[in-house]
């Protein structure tokens, strides 16, 4: 086993982890364990109304930690919902973030955590180790198997022009992260399907990234095997057993992409949604995005990687005797038959995109780490095409 070829390998976990079914029971015990004595309990209004959040209020209460709560994080939050809940964490004088919910209520909580020993606005820490003070508290239970937000150093916030931007660095990763599996089965059809795939997306881009290493395939190779075949379970027939498996598998690849990077599918998606952040297009969510990107990426990049492209084949039953190419090849057309089966969407809502907003989307990935992490090199023209292609759909 080597690293990438000329890569100077790193790895880096912050997040202890606990997990199994149940797990959630443990929170108050871990918040004290942990030294947190006043928490701020973060989620959405959905998750709050069908009950999930109330184990963790029972769990907290149970231990005897005192805690306020804050379910009002919306769908892809901004800076501003950053500061909000800074002000309520200082208000109440809270040391601890606990935040429990799908990837935009962890980015927010994670991102309050660290801009609450800040002055002035979370966004001018923006950017990678901007913050320069330790932060709070961080504790993340997630509820659906999709984000891996739980392990990241990157939490994902929308600044004032609609541009996809956030937090990166040590600071702004969880201290610890509750696996709990009984969590995420009540996670309605569409949400489930958009969030396994971002997961399984997460695994492949760091399986063929250009920093991928012994360590970051380890991790990224069961993940990726385990929500190809798992997750259609999952969408048929929803069950703890199945989840749990799901659910650290999700962990996994976060951990995985984290190290190694991410390429297209990612890159092409943040200027895909700044455009739905004008107003002017429909939108779809960020795991239903990389279904409509994924097919094409894939085609492009299997030239530059096709024996990785071939090992994730033979994962998904390709057997051993198919020569690499081939085997790559057909990788991208179980990756579409995978998709259709779980109905995922095959195309952008869009009747057409004109020149200069396909223009705004290449020049979004131009220069990004993304772009450089992908196996192939991709130019302006390239990256057009794509963009043409996923409102044409596969």
């Amino acid at each position: 086993m080597t690293a990438a070829p000329g890569a100077l390998s790193r790895y880096a976990a912050p997040t202890e982890l606990v997990y199994g079914p149940g797990s959630i029971k443990r929170l108050g015990a871990e918040v004290k364990r942990l030294g947190g004595t006043k928490v701020l309990l973060v989620s959405d209004p959905g998750l709050a109304k069908v009950g999930l959040v109330a184990r963790a209020e029972a769990s907290l209460a149970e231990a005897g930690v005192a805690f306020t709560t804050d379910y009002n994080v919306p769908l892809d939050p901004t800076f501003a919902d950053v500061d909000r809940l800074v002000a309520v964490i200082r208000a109440n004088g809270s040391d601890t973030v606990v935040s429990v919910g799908s990837g935009s209520v962890l980015a927010a909580g994670r991102s309050s955590a660290v801009a609450a020993t800040h002055e002035g606005p979370s966004s001018l820490i923006a950017g990678v180790d901007k913050s320069t003070n330790a932060p709070l508290l961080s504790i993340c239970v997630p509820t659906t198997a999709g984000s891996g937000g739980e392990v990241s150093r990157q939490a994902t916030i929308t600044d004032d022009h609609g541009h996809k931007s956030g937090i990166q660095g040590w600071a702004v990763a969880a201290r610890l992260a509750i696996l709990d599996a009984e969590l995420c089965v009540s996670a309605p059809k569409r949400q489930a399907v958009a969030s396994g795939v971002d997961a399984l997306v997460h695994a492949l881009e760091a399986y063929v990234s250009n920093r991928h290493s012994p360590l970051t395939d380890a991790l990224a190779l069961p993940a990726f095997e385990i929500m190809y075949h798992d997750l259609p379970k999952a969408i048929a027939n929803p069950t703890v057993e199945v989840y749990d498996r799901l659910l650290l598998a999700s962990t996994m690849a976060n951990l995985a992409c984290g190290n190694a990077g991410l390429g297209l599918i990612h890159g092409l998606n943040k200027g895909i949604t700044y455009l739905f952040h004008t107003g002017r297009y429909a939108t779809l969510s960020y795991g239903d995005l990389h279904s409509v990107i994924m097919p094409f990426v894939n085609a492009f990049n299997i030239q530059a990687a096709p024996e990785r492209f071939a090992v994730l084949a033979r994962l998904m039953g390709v057997p051993a005797g198919v020569p690499d190419a081939e085997a790559a090849a057909q990788s991208v057309d179980l990756i579409k038959d995978w998709l259709a089966g779980l109905g995922a969407p095959r195309r952008l809502p869009w009747d057409s995109c004109p020149p200069e907003d396909v223009d705004t989307i290449v020049n979004d990935v131009n220069g990004r780490i993304m772009a450089k992490d992908n196996p192939r090199a991709s130019t302006a023209e390239d990256l057009r095409q794509m963009v043409l292609d996923c409102v044409k759909g596969w």
